[in-house]
């Protein structure tokens, strides 16, 4: 999968969450209260067709939204989140195409009521 001339037109910035997890309860849910950037880049975002989903086969009812961007060394994990415009979408699964280090698409979940 290559990536076409001006495909990667939308602005972002990949955060992770810049808190450990945190003690709580048992079986409470940890929500970041605060998010570090690990890099800004340039992207392709779209939202996922049945192909797409049918490859993160366990997330079929979650992913909302696929985001194409050049592969990286740094390390980005499910869990992080991607901020676009006034628009967060949160990390579910991301695969790196054929295993080439060229193409990363990054499946994602967008979140409600981001502002």
């Amino acid at each position: 999968m290559a990536i076409n001339s001006g495909e990667l037109r939308h602005p972002i910035t990949i955060q992770a969450p810049a808190n450990a997890v945190q003690s709580g309860s048992f079986g409470a849910s940890v929500t970041p209260s605060s998010w570090t950037v690990v890099r800004s880049d340039m992207a392709s975002i779209y939202t996922a067709g049945g192909r797409e989903t049918s490859q993160a086969s366990q997330l079929v009812s979650e992913v909302s939204h696929v985001v194409k961007i050049r592969w990286t060394s740094d390390v980005l994990k499910a869990g992080y989140q991607i901020v676009f415009g006034a628009r967060i979408f949160t990390v579910l699964y991301i695969e790196n195409v054929q295993e080439r280090n060229l193409v990363l698409l990054l499946y994602c979940k967008e979140v409600d009521g981001a502002q």
